[in-house]
């Protein structure tokens, strides 16, 4: 009976970890192929009656040209600036901006390394006593910090569930962290799904118990 629930709770955490995965490529994907449907219907009719012929090929090629100058655009100041007011402007309106939050971190959170910035995963008593949170140690609390408690302080980033970039920063003394066993990226898992997604070395635990 316990090793069906165990493979039960196996197969579910295998099944969420394959949606982690496949939700970001998915949208990406979609998200391609509706902006190469849109391009093609938008330039297609009008470019044939300009050249008097049709180019075969000229929804992907417009669609790889204005996916480049994108990336081109967002990746200076200005740009920059008008994607976080875009942003921003999405983040209030309620429904759109849980999705969009929701799926901006997911693909984040696969797609890019920022989370090479944190050193280890750990667990500290927050908010209270008796409460254990996951976090993330970030580096050496300030000079200024220890000085004035007299004791070892570390830098940890409390992150929220299910989007890990928002959170809390706190310093905690050393000898009140506990370190975990688990890579960065297995916990991040464990934060973005709610702990749905329970990693190995935690399941490695339970059944030793």
């Amino acid at each position: 009976m316990k090793n069906n629930k165990m493979q039960i709770k196996d197969a579910r955490n295998i099944f969420f970890t394959g949606l982690i995965v496949l939700i970001p490529i998915a949208a990406t994907f979609f998200t391609i192929v509706w902006l190469f449907n849109v391009v093609d219907s938008f330039f297609r009719d009008p470019l044939q009656k300009i050249l008097g012929f049709r180019i075969v090929g000229i929804g992907v090629i417009l669609t790889l040209v204005i996916v480049f100058w994108t990336g081109l655009f967002a990746t200076n100041y200005l740009g920059r600036k008008i994607i976080d007011f875009l942003e921003k402007s999405i983040c209030k309106v309620p429904l759109v901006s849980m999705i969009y939050s929701s799926i901006k971190q997911i693909i984040n959170t696969v797609f890019t390394e920022k989370n090479n910035n944190f050193k280890s995963a750990v667990a500290i008593e927050y908010p209270s006593k008796g409460i254990y949170t996951i976090g993330f140690l970030t580096a050496d609390a300030p000079r200024v910090i220890t000085d004035i408690t007299n004791e070892k302080m570390k830098s940890i980033f409390v992150p929220t569930t299910p989007n890990p970039t928002s959170g809390m920063f706190v310093m905690i003394a050393e000898k009140d962290i506990v370190y975990l066993g688990l890579s960065v990226d297995a916990a991040i898992k464990l934060i973005v799904s709610g702990g749905i997604i329970t990693p190995d070395i935690i399941q490695d635990e339970n059944r030793d118990t």
